[in-house]
């Protein structure tokens, strides 16, 4: 909630000290509606009940927006170069399902290191940290992102027919299963024309739970 059931998202919502509160809101780019915002679907959906309750009497400290790399363990690029590797959400090593990827990004930074270390210790050094991809791969870093390597590519075939697949995914094959899925194509090439949309009339913002664009950055 607020979206359609037929475009992928998530939220989270975190409690901290001195009563503050971080909350966010996720939209996989391969929505449809070419009407949809990502900014305006958020400020929606702090006007849940349950979500505004907690927000009422309280102030915007901070505000930001960032892209993050979903497509998990079939998009990854080549983790390794000259001189440099890949690490973080920079090489796609975000948990999707869980939004997380803070201990992925410190995970993959420590193989890096010790792959970089390996190669300048070597007799012949190296400019490229070439251990590091097969560092990931014996790492729990690797287990973490096979198991959950179906979930989003699932979500191909609609909300319903996607959490049928991945319950059985998640709970049957503990994240093991016989398949993986691959994706539907550049997220751009899912968008529908403007004629073929649905318009989305979003309230205009009240200063206080809600806001512009304009007043957030």
């Amino acid at each position: 909630w607020p979206m359609e059931s037929d475009t992928y998202g998530g939220s989270w919502l975190y409690h901290f000290e001195n009563n503050l509160v971080s909350l966010g809101f996720v939209i996989g780019l391969d929505y449809s509606n070419p009407h949809l915002s990502p900014f305006d679907e958020m400020q929606r959906f702090k006007t849940h009940p349950k979500i505004r309750e907690l927000l009422e009497g309280g102030r915007r400290v901070a505000y930001g927006a960032r892209a993050l790399s979903e497509g998990g363990l079939q998009s990854l690029p080549e983790l390794v170069v000259a001189g440099g590797a890949l690490i973080g959400d920079c090489a796609g090593f975000l948990n999707v399902p869980k939004i997380k990827g803070t201990h992925t990004a410190m995970k993959s930074g420590m193989l890096a290191a010790e792959a970089t270390m390996e190669a300048l210790a070597g007799e012949s050094v190296s400019p490229v940290p070439s251990s590091y991809p097969q560092r990931f791969r014996d790492s729990w870093l690797y287990e973490e992102l096979h198991a959950v390597r179906n979930i989003r590519p699932a979500f191909r075939w609609g909300l319903f027919p996607a959490l049928a697949i991945n319950a059985i995914d998640t709970f049957v094959f503990r994240g093991k299963a016989p398949w993986t899925f691959g994706h539907h194509g550049a997220d751009h090439a899912q968008m529908k024309t403007v004629n073929n949309a649905l318009p989305i009339h979003y309230p205009r913002p009240d200063g206080v739970i809600t806001f512009d664009k304009p007043s957030s950055v």
